[in-house]
């Protein structure tokens, strides 16, 4: 079962479609040649793009080259029209925003967290700036760890995942819960306290900060985080489908993991960033923000934080994975195996939705990884 499978408290909001869809260009590329690709890791050698998206489940693989639709692939008994979850792919949604808002002038990237939110100038969040925020290195007394989804702390010092789960509505039938535990995001994140470390020096991931950030977006802009996402970002992509979001049991949005849409629309937020990576005349993303993006984060924080030491060469920017490189390309990534890769210099953009019983896993991350780039040297020749 997924994690999301376990929160039944809450509800969802669409976030509709406007416009004209957004269609992409046929191509000539042989689908058994994309499906046949070999994908290499240095850990667990060769395999091929079909046997990475079996061995993960995937659910279905989208790749745009330009405006081109190179390759398009679903799971038997699945198609275009399912809605899946995004997981963590919405923080990048969610940096994105907050990006704008930064380069708008409307979110000051040095500002203290409590100066902006006071509800969460006594927390651990309080004095950590909206740019550790979205780089996630604000020290914090939390733990991200998936294998206790289910798992409460019994209000510990150091709060951990499954208190997280219970505030965005999960229900534990058989777990006496403190009468007292918070069971809203809000009023969880009023309750994580300080790290040992300070602020800014390791790369610390959990998707509570991204909660933080997306309050921070409400207070900047004074919008609903739905409302705004569907004005700034998901009327101007083309989608063909309304993507969702999932609210918690007190209305507040899930700005860290709450979205869900078609893989398709996925690959069109992809191309938007991709295409707006060099300057328009009708900027949706100012081409300024991508390359601050596309700058990455700090690596030595990267790896400092340990747990994700694998991926060499990897800094975390504006919510976005930023893999390095001379491509410069930016990626998105869920639990269960959900992907966006965006190489705007080769204009290649991957979108996958997995459905694997693992949360996390190295290999899954590897081999994904090595896809992406495998899939853009065989469309690009480079």
């Amino acid at each position: 079962m997924e994690v999301g499978e376990r929160i039944v408290g809450g509800r969802t909001v669409e976030i509709d479609r406007r416009g004209e869809v957004r269609t992409f260009r046929p191509t000539d590329v042989d689908p058994a040649a994309i499906a046949g690709l070999e994908v290499a890791t240095g850990r667990w050698g060769a395999t091929t793009v079909a046997e990475v998206l079996e061995r993960h489940e995937a659910r279905s693989l989208v790749v745009l080259h330009g405006d081109e639709l190179a390759y398009e692939w679903y799971r038997p008994g699945d198609d275009g029209r399912r809605r899946n979850r995004c997981y963590s792919v919405t923080k990048s949604f969610t940096g994105t925003l907050a990006a704008i808002a930064m380069h708008d002038g409307v979110l000051d990237r040095a500002a203290a967290v409590g100066s902006l939110v006071p509800e969460l100038a006594a927390t651990g969040f309080g004095d950590a700036t909206v740019g550790q925020i979205a780089d996630m290195t604000a020290s914090i007394a939390y733990d991200e760890d998936y294998a206790d989804a289910v798992e409460t702390t019994d209000g510990q010092t150091i709060l951990g995942f499954g208190d997280y789960m219970v505030a965005l509505g999960l229900e534990l039938p058989d777990a006496d819960l403190p009468a007292d535990m918070p069971r809203s995001i809000r009023a969880f994140l009023a309750q994580v306290r300080k790290g040992s470390l300070p602020h800014g020096e390791v790369f610390a991931y959990a998707t509570p900060t991204a909660e933080v950030l997306g309050w921070l977006l409400e207070r900047a802009r004074g919008v609903a985080y739905a409302e705004l996402l569907g004005a700034s970002l998901w009327s101007r992509i083309g989608a063909e489908h309304a993507a969702s979001l999932s609210l918690d049991p007190a209305g507040a949005p899930m700005t860290g993991a709450g979205l869900a849409m078609t893989t398709r629309d996925l690959a069109r937020f992809g191309l938007l960033l991709s295409e707006q990576s060099r300057p328009t005349n009708d900027p949706v993303i100012p081409s300024a923000v991508i390359e601050i993006i596309r700058d990455g984060g700090d690596q030595a924080a990267f790896q400092r934080g340990g747990h994700y030491a694998y991926l060499a060469g990897y800094s975390y920017r504006d919510q976005w994975w930023m893999p390095g490189g001379a491509g410069r390309p930016l990626s998105a990534w869920g639990i269960h195996g959900q992907v966006l890769w965006v190489d705007p210099d080769a204009q290649i953009v991957v979108a996958t939705h997995c459905g694997g019983p693992d949360p996390s896993g190295e290999r899954r991350d590897l081999e994904q990884d090595a896809m992406c780039r495998a899939l853009t040297a065989a469309l690009t020749g480079r």
